[in-house]
């Protein structure tokens, strides 16, 4: 009988199908360690970049809550920069630029102010990788200060003229805005002018009712300006302090037609005519020879008194002092041909010097180009 034999040294398939799943289940856990490392960069980069979206807003909002209330040079150096070094989670380098100056016929101040942040407080996977950067940008216009009006002549006490050439009113020089009252003084007094036909205004041929008189009447209530601020300095801040510094020319550079606001500390004579603001704590005399004329806005602590002939175009406001506690002193514009006039134009362009600069309405962008 034939034996049957078996060969014993025949190859297996285990070892090849051991290494084909070995093999495979490294690819995979290659593969997916790389989706998990990118996932990770992904999400690292993600956030890092709202990081660097919220330090440039940071930026920006802090720069626009830091602007003083006065105009920036118009002739810069622009841009104009801040580095905020100390914000949650990194920095940001703010930049202001002027796109435009305020005009002649009032048009306001255009700027635009980017913001670039850079988020240094990221978790990064790879070193050679930069902080995030993102950059906002929003477009601000120049805002002037509003100026309560209640008359082309403000007074917190007595105004008296004696003659009849004189022109008091509150019809508006710059043919704009409505007419308005040419004399405001308490109780609406009057009396005092010889001819009080000569006001102009509403109401007509007399003075418009501010209130009962005095530190505690009602009148002083009824002028709406901070004379305790203006007269510390922090409201309407000067450019210029007479007799400290020279009483500017009207042309040139520095000079009146940059419309500065002029301060004095006490009594005045007025020396030349002049633009602006002017802000006198004491009183103010006028003398009418030769002529001046002053376009702007006068404040005086105290009194008024006119000798001869002056042109004030714009608002004329006196005994603010009132205001502080102190008793009305009486107003006098004397006689002779003196032009006191309501002009909107000359007002606003006195006070586009103090304001705010102030963001336009959906005019805010954070896809701004930067390189």
């Amino acid at each position: 009988m034939r034996s049957i034999s078996f060969r014993l040294n025949r190859r297996g398939a285990i070892l090849p199908l051991t290494v084909i799943v070995l093999a495979l289940m490294a690819v995979a856990v290659a593969i997916t360690y790389g989706r998990i490392s990118a996932e990770r960069v992904i999400t690292g980069d993600l956030k890092a970049q709202q990081g660097a979206f919220a330090v440039a807003q940071s930026g920006l909002n802090r720069y626009l809550g830091n602007l003083p209330n006065t105009k920036p040079n118009p002739l810069g150096p622009w841009p104009m920069t801040s580095n905020y070094n100390d914000l949650p989670g990194g920095t940001a380098q703010v930049d202001m630029v002027q796109l435009r100056d305020s005009t002649t016929s009032l048009l306001p101040a255009i700027y635009v102010i980017t913001s670039k942040g850079r988020y240094t407080a990221a978790k990064r996977w790879n070193s050679s990788a930069p902080s995030a950067e993102r950059t906002v940008a929003t477009y601000a216009l120049w805002t002037p200060a509003p100026f309560d009006l209640n008359g082309a002549f403000t007074s917190l006490g007595t105004v008296a003229y004696n003659g009849n050439s004189a022109t008091v009113t509150g019809v508006d020089r710059c043919g704009v805005n409505p007419t308005t009252a040419g004399l405001a003084v308490p109780n609406g007094d009057s009396t005092h002018f010889n001819h009080p036909e000569i006001i102009d205004g509403v109401p007509d041929n007399t003075g418009f009712n501010l209130g009962t008189p005095g530190p505690g009447g009602t009148a002083k209530d009824a002028v709406q300006i901070d004379w305790a601020a203006v007269k510390a300095g922090t409201a309407f801040p000067a450019d210029r302090v007479y007799p400290t510094q020279t009483w500017l020319p009207m042309t040139g550079t520095p000079s009146m037609a940059d419309w500065p606001v002029t301060r004095v500390n006490g009594d005045l004579t007025i020396p030349g005519s002049g633009n602006g603001i002017l802000i006198v704590t004491g009183n103010l005399t006028w003398n009418g020879t030769p002529l001046k004329t002053w376009q702007g806005v006068i404040l005086v602590g105290g009194s008024i008194t006119v000798n001869g002939s002056a042109n004030i175009y714009g608002a004329l406001v006196t005994n603010l002092n009132v205001k502080t506690g102190n008793v009305a002193i009486a107003d006098d514009i004397g006689n002779g041909t003196k032009v006191l006039q309501y002009d909107s134009c000359s007002i606003n362009r006195a006070m586009s010097h103090i304001g705010s600069i102030q963001r336009i309405r959906n005019a805010w962008t954070d896809s701004w180009s930067s390189y």
